[in-house]
């Protein structure tokens, strides 16, 4: 009667394992697509970010290097104290 009970138990817990095991691997394949997701959007906004600043040097080139002057203007200024 013992014996039965503790194959039993171990068959299920046997069972219980494989469930376990499989619902891991669909967690896991489950993170990856949406870390891949908010990845791929990220990667979209960082793109779009350096497009729209290399259109505003194309088109306003002095001004650009102006404003980079005065930023290592106030770097060196603030370095030097």
């Amino acid at each position: 009667m013992t014996n039965n009970k503790i194959t039993d138990t171990r068959e299920t817990l046997i069972k219980d394992i494989d469930h376990l095991k499989k619902d891991t691997g669909r967690v896991v394949e489950d993170v990856k697509k949406h870390a891949s997701a908010h990845v791929d959007v990220v990667k979209d906004r960082v793109k779009d970010t350096f497009d729209l600043a290399r259109d505003i040097v194309k088109e306003r080139p002095l001004h650009f290097a102006a404003a980079a002057l005065l930023v290592g203007f106030l770097i060196g200024t603030f370095r030097r104290k």
